[in-house]
């Protein structure tokens, strides 16, 4: 390999590696095996390497994201094959999620409301589930959003307030001692 394809290697790892841990996380719940579907996922970005132009491009983030998000649900659906169930969590994860200031992204980002995670995002409609997952599960900027769904930065605001409100519907304000925001 040529010392500019480790350069390219070294930015691609500088700049993505977090995100693609986060995005493994939120999928698998597990923090070893989104290491290693970090580490998968980069095997895959190596041997196309090729395709990438420009390290921070918005199509190169779109491709790396599409790449961890396939590598961590092929190791989930592996997992729910050979029936692995992982609910162990850290101490470390544990004093995270109860540090959580808005309601709806707590329950969204425990392990525990995994279940109720995906029903509750059952009942929004794709371009509202689609803005929520990024903006409360992965974390994803507004930016970074629209860039990704390809759609405007007020738009990415717009949908994530309505599927906010819908969910604060489903759920009954009532439950919550204070509005969300």
């Amino acid at each position: 390999m040529q010392s500019n394809s480790y350069q390219k290697i070294e930015q691609l790892y500088t700049l993505y590696e977090q995100k693609m841990y986060v995005i493994a996380y939120s999928i698998l719940n597990n923090r070893w095996q989104a290491e290693d579907a970090v580490s998968e996922a980069f095997i895959k970005i190596i041997k196309n390497l090729h395709k990438i132009k420009d390290v921070e491009s918005e199509k190169t983030k779109k491709f790396i994201i599409r790449i961890i998000q396939n590598t961590a649900i092929d190791l989930y659906r592996r997992n729910q094959r050979e029936g692995a169930v992982f609910t162990v969590i850290s101490e470390e994860d544990q004093a995270r999620i109860a540090d959580r200031e808005n309601a709806i992204e707590t329950m969204l980002q425990t392990i525990e409301g995994k279940q109720q995670l995906n029903y509750l995002l059952s009942k929004l409609p794709e371009k509202y589930r689609e803005v929520m997952l990024y903006r409360s599960v992965h974390e994803f900027s507004v930016k970074e959003t629209g860039a990704i769904l390809e759609i405007s930065d007020s738009l990415v605001r717009k949908r994530y307030e309505r599927a906010r409100n819908l969910l604060m519907k489903e759920l009954g304000e009532d439950q919550y001692e204070y509005k969300i925001i």
